[in-house]
């Protein structure tokens, strides 16, 4: 038995089968006990052939894995050049930030003296004149490019320098800025011819039939004591020593190096001043009502968040503003000639705002254009400003049902604008805010020129005012309304032509101009 062949083995087991099925035996339960070696074999080919299938989706040329390190790629690839992309553009404006207030060698007007200005970049591809002793603090020649008398100033005036914007024009844009749009926004007894050109008729209530001029030397507005002196005396006061007649001084700058220079903000009070005022006291003796030789050791300031110097009248403004550079200063002096702002310039200040405001009818009723600045000043009837935001000391004036109240102090509480709506019955609460209080009053990187203070031109007119015993007076004029009034009818263009020499208030101040030597 031990040796039997397979084939016998076989035909054993095949018997065995036999007799059980003829006994009635269950060959259906071993059948379930095992697989057959066919099924096996085709078990494992299929997962075999599954299994070359899987292996080749994840391994292939095109399988899962080499899909995914493509895409690793792809994302890489895309991520680099991103990246390249961001650095070239930091590259570019790091350029630009770089030649933005710097010294540049790009060409410039041969007439220019380098002595007495530095050629600089705005980074956009103009080159600007700035004058020695004042250094770049941001903006281009587009958005308002402006310079301080200290250096690492910025727009925010972090620093605290004198800042001044950058208005570029020729000769003849200075001369002839004013046109027929700012005619309809003369007042009453305005007829004003600047500089012998063309007659300025005041639409409203007519002109005075008077020549009105910018034209006149210090010695024909000097004013001391209540009263005109003549050359003579007037020669004994502190005067600008480059050159006295100031339409000449602008006209022979700008000829030269292509613009001038405006105080970017309202004259303000110098802290130092003994009439500066606390948040006690509202001190209105700004020098108007004593001695011009009170006040002529003082300088403006032009900076922001100050009390703008009110209170004071047109004489002794241009006399102030003749102040601010002529000592030389940091080089400045040297440089720059300092002056009250002349109605010229004025205008063609407007033309610029022009330029960017525009002029539709959809912005005039809104407020938001040169002839109607109530949107973009601080007026009374201004309702856009949210004045809860507006920063610095700020005063209340007001009237009563018997006559005007002026502020009696400067407020430290965070104006509200509730504030400008507390009044008796048919009376305004007029808000004095400080100088650059609020960017809604920012145009060209300039602010308040519409609205808060009426700001002293050295526009004038000498006019026979008795007949018969020949007395001759000269009035003169403010510009660009005040916060007691409305930005429609007293707009940025606006000119007041019936002022005394001797006239002051709380709503009037100035404004410096630079012209470059």
């Amino acid at each position: 038995m031990r040796n039997q062949t397979a084939k016998q083995k076989c035909k054993i087991a095949s018997y065995d089968l036999l007799n059980i099925k003829r006994k009635g035996g269950n060959v259906k339960m071993l059948k379930e006990k095992g697989i057959t070696l066919v099924a096996l074999v085709v078990t494992i080919i299929i997962m075999l052939i599954l299994a070359g299938v899987a292996l080749n989706m994840a391994l292939g040329d095109n399988g899962l894995i080499s899909q995914a390190k493509k895409a690793t790629q792809k994302y890489e690839n895309a991520q680099q050049k991103e990246e390249e992309s961001l650095k070239d553009l930091a590259d570019d404006l790091q350029t630009q930030l770089r030649n933005a207030g710097e010294e540049t060698v790009k060409p410039h007007d041969a007439n220019w003296d380098t002595d007495k200005v530095t050629p600089t970049s705005d980074g956009k591809g103009n080159v600007i004149p700035v004058p020695k002793g004042f250094y770049y603090a941001g903006g281009t020649k587009s958005t308002g490019f402006v310079i301080s008398d200290v250096s690492g100033d910025d727009l925010n005036n972090s620093k605290h320098g004198n800042q001044f914007v950058w208005i570029p024009c020729t000769v003849d844009e200075y001369k002839d800025a004013k046109d027929d749009v700012m005619d309809e926004k003369w007042s009453s007894n305005s007829q004003y011819k600047d500089n012998g050109d063309d007659d300025w008729t005041g639409a409203e209530g007519g002109g005075s039939g008077t020549d009105w001029s910018d034209n006149y030397t210090e010695a024909d507005n000097t004013f001391i004591n209540g009263t005109y002196k003549d050359e003579s005396e007037a020669a004994t006061l502190p005067t600008n020593s480059w050159e006295k007649n100031q339409t000449t001084v602008a006209t022979t700058s700008i000829n030269k190096y292509g613009g001038f220079y405006i105080a970017r903000f309202e004259a303000g009070v110098p802290s130092d001043a003994s009439f500066y005022s606390t948040n006690e006291t509202y001190n209105t003796a700004r020098g108007s009502k004593a001695d011009t030789t009170a006040i002529q050791s003082y300088k403006p300031i032009s900076k922001k968040g100050v009390q703008a110097w009110n209170y004071i009248t047109q004489p002794n403004s241009k006399m102030i503003a003749e102040n601010m550079y002529k000592d030389g200063a940091n080089g400045t002096g040297e440089s720059v000639g300092s002056y009250l702002v002349d109605s010229q310039a004025w205008n063609r200040i407007c033309h610029v705002f022009d330029s960017i405001l525009g002029t539709s009818e959809e912005k005039e009723t809104a407020g938001k254009t040169i002839t109607n600045s109530t949107a973009w000043g601080n007026y009374y009837n201004n309702s856009t400003t949210d004045y809860s935001k507006v920063t610095g000391l700020w005063a209340k004036h007001g009237g009563t049902k018997t006559g005007w109240v002026a502020a009696t102090k400067y407020e430290t509480a965070q104006l509200t604008n509730k504030d400008r709506t507390d009044q008796a019955a048919g009376y305004y609460s007029y808000i004095e805010l400080p100088t650059g209080s609020s960017d809604d009053f920012r145009v060209y990187n300039i602010y308040d020129m519409a609205g808060n203070m009426w700001e002293w031109t050295t526009g004038h007119n000498i006019k026979v005012t008795d007949t018969t015993n020949k007395t001759e007076q000269m009035f003169v004029v403010p510009r660009g309304g005040g916060f007691n009034h409305t930005g429609s009818v007293n707009p940025v263009v606006r000119a007041h032509g019936n002022n005394e020499l001797t006239y002051y208030n709380f709503d009037g101040g100035f404004r410096v101009v630079l012209y470059v030597k």
